[in-house]
């Protein structure tokens, strides 16, 4: 039997529940650091076959509430030019993850919200992300790293929640979640 790892960035995301079918949810923190250091601790305890990310994402491109996307590849927001490309992590030479080579949604993570009306005062990199790709998170390329570190599979599944006005945040994630239930009880279970 597959042991199934499910983690997610806040309780808020989904509405606090401890698990999903009985599946426990744990729970990574905000952010690329907490993410990271949360999924080593997860790993080294639970030692999954299976790690499934789940949670809120922002909406770079057409997607409406509540769409719940498989993320297909990730890349960081990382600028170490001119020691390496825009994206890629100097002396590692990795750079974008393909999570699920049958999925076109990309997800950008960066440690920092995303607003339109900001774009602005982003560097012309970033800007040229949130065009690339599909959507913006802020934990789904360290749990990615981290998993590919310790060669685990990982799958991230993503609801849209908002387009950089969060105000509605909270509806529009039980929304996403209630989404996902169905697709992990349908894929999963």
């Amino acid at each position: 039997m597959t042991k199934i790892v499910l983690v997610s960035a806040l309780e808020l995301e989904h509405g606090d529940s401890k698990d999903l079918f009985g599946v426990p949810v744990h729970i990574t923190g905000l952010g690329k650091i907490a993410a990271a250091s949360k999924m080593t601790e997860i790993i080294c305890l639970e030692k999954p076959d299976l790690v499934i990310n789940f949670g809120s994402c922002g909406n770079l491109k057409t997607h409406k509430v509540g769409d719940v996307l498989k993320v297909g590849k990730v890349h960081n927001n990382i600028d170490c030019r001119p020691m390496a490309d825009y994206g890629v992590t100097p002396f590692t030479n990795i750079g974008a993850i393909v999570i699920d080579d049958s999925s076109d949604i990309h997800c950008f993570t960066t440690d920092q919200f995303f607003h339109q009306d900001k774009a602005h005062e982003y560097t012309p990199k970033y800007n040229e992300m949130t065009q690339t790709c599909n959507i913006v998170d802020m934990e789904c390329y360290a749990l990615a790293h981290t998993c590919l570190k310790y060669n685990i599979p990982f799958h991230s599944y993503k609801w849209v929640s908002d387009d950089g006005e969060s105000s509605d945040w909270r509806a529009n994630a039980a929304i996403g979640f209630e989404n996902f239930k169905s697709l992990f009880k349908e894929k999963y279970l």
